[in-house]
């Protein structure tokens, strides 16, 4: 059946910034320079701005954001790092990628985000850092985080790959821990016209280290000073990502206005998702949750309206997990991942969503609930 209101819209996203998009690819084609050249400068230079570090490192990915993280931490094998289960994939396979173990602490089931207290039960002699996933663009108790690190003596990672502009007490979300990830994927917030992602930080020789490992591991003086990557960001997609950046705060605005909307407007069954108090939200995804999660999907798709239910499967209980992992925790373990991901579902909330649409999905919603 036809989706008239999709979660996803690219192509009327990015029809807004088709002039300066044109005029963007004009200006790197007559530069002749295609990578690691002045449009990636610039984009690096405006993100960290626009997040509050000293520096930010434009990469292929969000997933390699994480991997060269890790790396030019000097985590590796031997060493633990505690997540969650209640993400994408990619945090946890780039845990697994520099042959450390991803240790899963359960979530808050009101920001599906990592809960405090049961990250800090998680810590052993082997922890080397903590990476927290701001899920949907949401944060749990960021201060609470930093201070267990701080008292372990392990780092602060935070996957922020779905949460570039929201704050915690209005500060960036990104600019708290060691260094901070996020990921320009086509869906995301901030998007490239393929696929992009980027580190920030305020620890230069982090900086350093990244950049070079970015780079096939080439040093300043040019020589291979160990094994790197090849994962710079081109100059095409900084150039792109420039141009999407100076009106990102705008586009925010509406999907905190979108949010508001929903807030008030949905019936008490579907149980809203937000951040911790202290968080103001991107809103990458709009969450709500119900245990008649893939009825309403159901429902909603013969109305035509499209939504996401995230996360179908917890990292725990992925097979390349099980297949790799020597720790194969018990199905029962993290009860509120596995509850989340059984009850989630993401209503569209992307800044091209009209009033009238969205008032269609709140009425359906609502007929739903309402047995109608």
């Amino acid at each position: 059946m036809a989706i008239r209101i999709p979660l996803y819209d690219t192509v009327t996203e990015n029809r807004q910034f088709a002039a300066d998009f044109h005029a963007a690819l004009d200006r790197v084609l007559a530069s002749g320079r295609f990578a690691l050249g002045n449009e990636l400068v610039t984009f690096e230079s405006a993100l960290a701005q626009y997040c509050g570090t000293a520096h930010a490192v434009g990469l292929k990915s969000g997933t390699d954001a994480l991997i060269l993280t890790l790396k030019a931490l000097g985590i590796g094998a031997g060493d633990e790092v505690i997540t969650t289960a209640f993400t994408f994939f990619a945090s946890v396979e780039a845990i697994m990628q520099v042959g450390a173990q991803p240790v899963f602490a359960d979530i808050e089931p009101e920001t599906l985000c990592l809960s405090p207290d049961a990250c800090a039960a998680a810590i052993t002699p082997a922890t080397r850092a903590v990476m927290l996933v701001h899920v949907f663009g949401h944060c749990a108790n960021i201060e609470r985080f930093q201070s267990i690190c701080d008292d372990s003596n392990v780092r602060l990672i935070e996957d922020a790959a779905q949460s570039v502009g929201s704050t915690w007490n209005g500060r960036p979300l990104g600019s708290f821990g060691t260094a901070g990830t996020f990921s320009f994927y086509p869906t995301k917030n901030l998007s490239a016209l393929g696929d992009a992602g980027a580190a920030v930080t305020s620890d230069e020789k982090l900086a350093d280290a990244l950049r070079q490992l970015r780079s096939h591991g080439r040093d300043a003086m040019g020589r291979h000073a160990c094994l790197g990557y090849n994962s710079h960001m081109d100059e095409l997609q900084a150039a792109f990502l420039s141009v999407k950046l100076g009106r990102l705060d705008a586009e925010l605005a509406r999907r905190r206005e979108l949010a508001a909307r929903y807030d008030a407007a949905l019936p008490p069954e579907a149980k809203r998702v937000h951040g911790a108090d202290g968080c103001v939200s991107n809103y990458h995804q709009y969450a709500i949750r119900t245990d008649r999660r893939d009825a309403l999907r159901q429902f909603l798709l013969e109305q035509g309206i499209g939504t996401g239910d995230y996360y179908p499967a917890p990292a725990h209980l992925e097979p390349a997990f099980a297949e790799a992992s020597s720790r194969k925790p018990q199905a029962s373990s993290l009860p509120e991942t596995e509850r989340a991901c059984k009850e989630v579902v993401t209503l569209p909330i992307r800044p091209s969503l009209t009033d009238e649409q969205q008032k269609t999905i709140v009425d359906a919603v609502r007929r739903f609930f309402a047995g109608v």
